[in-house]
């Protein structure tokens, strides 16, 4: 089948996009779907978490790095789109940057990940009016708010979380959140998606998975592929 392709983006630096990228496709490998991830930001983090990856690893995430293509990240992204399942787009934070706009004409779903907190909601508006306007012209986009690094006892999480819901009635926020958990800084030394934890990070999984659920239902797939 044709590549879905999942961009994970916002205009502001810190919210865990790549944190996303790699750990939604580490589990989309897990349920048997064959997943790359594309690294468009120029600071590379993708590339250097799944390169820590062990030789021989039972999971390998397969990633490329395309911060240099700019505006052209479509045309190259096009080259792998009948290689893979899905491909997760990690794109870079910079309001500046051609490729957030790129990659909303061409994908089939946006995850916007935004720290509950004031500062962030305000910062995440641009690219939300953004999306919006790709929606216009990309019919097939998808886009999803995700509640991203969340301090779940902060007194003010829970009015910024019932704002990240009502900031868009055509941009939903995904029930599933990721908290602030060691386990995801600990997981980039494994090269891997927090499943390469085991037991250690139960939890973080748990939200993975459920996150991860509700975006294949966005996106029309089955959880786990079958063979």
């Amino acid at each position: 089948m044709r590549a879905k392709i999942v961009s994970v983006t916002n205009q502001k630096g810190g919210c865990g996009k790549t944190n996303l990228a790699v750990n939604f496709a580490g589990t989309a490998i897990r349920h048997g779907y064959k997943t790359v991830v594309v690294d468009a930001d120029p600071q590379g983090t993708a590339l250097q978490w799944v390169g820590n990856a062990e030789e021989g690893a039972a999971v390998q995430i397969p990633v490329i790095g395309l911060s240099h293509a700019g505006a052209k990240i479509t045309h190259e992204i096009k080259k792998y789109i009948d290689d893979y399942d899905l491909i997760i787009v990690d794109c870079p934070p910079a309001v500046e940057s051609p490729v957030p706009q790129a990659m909303l004409l061409i994908s089939d779903l946006a995850l916007v990940p935004v720290v509950p907190n004031p500062g962030d909601l305000w910062a995440a508006t641009a690219l939300l009016e953004l999306a919006e306007r790709m929606m216009g012209v990309n019919e097939t986009l998808r886009v999803a708010l995700v509640a991203s690094i969340v301090r779940p006892n902060l007194g003010m999480t829970k009015s910024a979380l019932q704002t990240m819901a009502t900031m868009k009635d055509n941009m939903p926020l995904f029930k599933a959140q990721i908290n602030q958990r060691a386990a995801y800084p600990e997981s980039m030394l494994s090269g891997d998606s927090v499943h390469a934890l085991g037991s250690a990070a139960k939890a973080a999984i748990k939200e993975i998975e459920a996150l991860y659920a509700e975006a294949m239902k966005q996106l029309h797939l089955k959880v786990e592929k079958k063979s």
